[in-house]
Order: C-alpha cells, then sequence, then structure tokens
C-alpha cells in the first residue's frame, strides 16, 4: 500500500472514530470496520442466536424502533431489503408525563453514521409504531422484528394491532419481562413503571406477552427463549422473553 494511501485510510479511520465519539453515548454496540466499535449501553452481539432468526434472504424485513440499527444492519448483512422505523424528535418519544424532558432535538445521528460507515442500503422512515401502516410503507413484510420497545410505549397493545396489520409472515418480539411476578404463574399481569427514571411503561409477565401477542391477531405465538440481556452499567442485567409468531396481513 502507498505512503500517501495509507494516511488517508488512516485519516478516515481516525475522523470516523472521532465522530462516533461525538455522538455518544450510543445504545447499541456496533462494529463499524476498521476498529471502530460504538460503547453502546447494550452489546447484543453475544444474543444474536437467542432470537431464532429465519433466513432471510430476498425477504422484506421491518425492523422497529431501530435506534442506532443493530437488527436492522444485522438482518441486512443476512440478505433482507431493510426497513426501520423510528421516531425523529426526542419530543415525539411516549414519555411518561412527569419523565418527559423540556427540550427537543433530531434523532437518527447514530443511525445514520453507522449506515454511512457500514456502507448500508437500510431505509430509516421516521415514524411512530402507532401510525405505520402497510399503505404508508409500501405494504407487508415478511418479517417484522421489534426488539426492546413495547416496555417503553404507553399503549404496547396498539403497538402490536399495527403490527399484526404489517406483518404477512413472521414475528420476532423480544421484550423485558417480570422476574416479580414471574412464581404467579395463572395471572396475566404486569408492573405499572411509569415513575421508572428509565422511561419504562410496563413489565409484562412472559406469559402475558404471549397472550397479548395473541389478542393483537398474530397466530402459532410461542415462546422461542429467555435469557438474560447484560446492561453495561448494571449488575446482573435484564431478563427478557422471545416471543415468535404468525401474522396474516396481506
Amino acid at each position: 500500500m502507498p505512503a500517501a494511501h495509507g494516511e488517508t485510510h488512516r485519516d478516515a479511520t481516525a475522523g470516523l472514530r472521532e465522530r462516533v465519539q461525538e455522538l455518544d453515548p450510543w445504545y447499541h454496540t456496533l462494529d463499524l470496520g476498521e476498529g471502530v466499535l460504538t460503547q453502546g449501553m447494550f452489546d447484543l452481539r453475544p444474543y444474536v442466536d437467542r432470537y431464532g432468526l429465519p433466513e432471510v434472504s430476498g425477504k422484506r424485513v421491518l425492523d422497529v424502533g431501530t435506534f442506532d440499527g443493530f437488527w436492522a444492519f444485522e438482518l441486512e448483512r443476512r440478505g433482507a431489503t431493510v426497513t426501520s422505523l423510528d421516531l425523529d424528535r426526542i419530543q415525539e418519544l411516549d414519555w411518561p408525563p412527569r419523565l418527559r424532558p423540556a427540550h427537543d432535538g433530531s434523532r437518527g445521528e447514530t443511525f445514520r453514521l453507522a449506515r454511512e460507515a457500514l456502507g448500508s442500503s437500510v431505509e430509516r422512515i421516521g415514524c411512530s409504531i402507532y401510525d405505520a401502516t402497510p399503505e404508508r410503507l409500501g405494504g407487508p413484510f415478511d418479517l417484522v422484528f421489534c426488539g426492546s420497545v413495547l416496555i417503553h410505549l404507553r399503549d404496547p397493545m396498539l403497538a402490536l394491532e399495527r403490527m399484526a396489520g404489517l406483518c404477512a409472515g413472521r414475528l420476532i418480539l423480544a421484550e423485558e419481562y417480570s422476574r416479580r411476578l414471574a412464581p404467579f404463574a395463572f395471572v396475566r399481569g404486569a408492573e405499572f413503571r411509569g415513575d421508572s427514571p428509565w422511561s419504562t411503561w410496563w413489565i409484562p409477565t412472559a406469559a402475558t406477552w404471549l397472550r397479548m401477542v395473541h389478542t393483537a391477531g398474530f397466530e402459532d405465538v410461542r415462546r422461542h427463549s429467555s435469557f438474560n440481556l447484560r446492561f453495561r452499567d448494571q449488575r446482573g442485567g435484564v431478563p427478557h422473553v422471545v416471543v415468535h409468531a404468525r401474522g396474516g396481513a396481506g
């Protein structure tokens, strides 16, 4: 490699690393290549196998609540044509009233930087899942993926209904579940967490998540796996359940 070309390459890598640092904090840990790694609150890479991703090559996939884009880029890497959904402004987030920030600002900068660095073609659409329809998103999807999103929504049932209307194939839903209520297996319930500093509304039991998905209109609802998702700044981690189901849209 000629010296000038090598210096240009090193300069580009240093520039990318500097831009990544300017956008801290990141939600997802992303490998952007050339040794550049975002320091996300959650590193999902060790858990990918727990989600049971199907064959998606040539499939149309929707990633709900994409944030920095970990799942969108992973599904694209596996051959899917991916549309990612998220909100464009801070004030559009479904915050509990007492926790809603006074300031506003744009969202999606981390996603756009990662998309550029990875040379990705994922399309990000600024839209709430509450407002997502096949007409708005160009038709139904072969796979709808939603990871760790619904606990942050005031109306998770409405979100699930919208996903059912968009899903012509499979749903993969991964969400935190309640350890406290787990001993009461016969109770379909949820902890109310509207005063949580993490802007979390509800923590249902694993059984309740399954019932909610079925109630929203999905079929063949089943529990695929459960695992403990490590959180960078906390000991122990967050218990997650992965639910698979079949949609009938389209």
